[in-house]
């Protein structure tokens, strides 16, 4: 699977002045053997003010048409989202303040009790689905694109909505369980850039920020008999899911 991530190998210092889990999903196989389209949705770590992105994925345009955002109000801070700055539409999409990374990363010894439940957290999103899919795929279907989806480390809450997406345009559950899993190429890095925000210290283990792909396993298994169902029973639209496919998938 094709991923794009910015170079960020061997420079940490640099490193916090460009996205650390930016990537494309284009190039991902479909069930019915089509294929995602490059340039329709990316996913990432939070944009900062002064980063010195100035391509997307692929080389192309930055900044991104519409950017969805996934973080709480206590996570911001203060400012325009930098994006809009450049020139992307925002839409606020905060999702749950327990997985935010100062709540995930808080207490120590760490490792074991701060990733405990978060297959249940993950599982909560999907049930509070009502309050962010439909504009979610609303925003994907029919926004102005490329489509950045973010939260602060585009890995647990940026993970869950980028799974709902691609498994409801059709890519398989393995494929989508591999790019989750992508994250972990991208660690320290990304530690640094959290560290950046403030939402944990810098001499963090990288190892504690990636992802276990277990932990996704309840959210897919929800969507093997039809992926789309947890959408549809949030309300989104079936001519929204449509139009999202359309948009993403070049058929065979």
């Amino acid at each position: 699977m094709p991923v794009t991530p910015l170079p960020t190998e061997g420079i940490e210092i640099e490193a916090v002045r460009h996205l650390a889990n930016l990537r494309d999903v284009g190039g991902m196989p479909t069930v019915d053997g089509g294929r995602t389209r490059p340039g329709v949705l990316w996913r990432s770590d939070a944009p900062l003010h002064g980063d010195a992105t100035t391509r997307g994925p692929g080389g192309l345009d930055w900044p991104p048409r519409t950017v969805v955002d996934l973080r709480n109000p206590e996570e911001l801070d203060g400012r325009p989202h930098p994006l809009v700055d450049l020139g992307a539409d925002l839409l606020p999409l905060p999702l749950i303040q327990a997985l935010a990374p100062g709540v995930l990363m808080r207490g120590a010894p760490p490792e074991r009790r701060q990733r405990k439940g978060l297959d249940e957290l993950y599982l909560l999103l999907v049930r509070t689905g009502e309050a962010w899919m439909p504009p979610l795929v609303r925003a994907a279907a029919h926004g102005p694109g490329p489509l950045l989806v973010h939260c602060a480390a585009g890995k647990d809450r940026t993970g869950v909505a980028v799974a709902l997406l691609l498994r409801a345009a059709g890519v398989p559950r393995d494929a989508v369980a591999a790019d989750f899993a992508v994250t972990n190429a991208h660690r320290a890095p990304l530690r640094d850039r959290l560290a950046a925000q403030g939402a944990l210290d810098p001499d963090t283990d990288p190892s504690r920020v990636g992802v276990d792909p277990e932990h996704l396993e309840a959210v897919l298994d929800l969507l093997d008999d039809d992926p789309r169902t947890p959408l549809r029973e949030a309300g989104v639209p079936e001519p929204d899911l449509d139009a999202w496919r359309a948009r993403l998938v070049d058929a065979a």
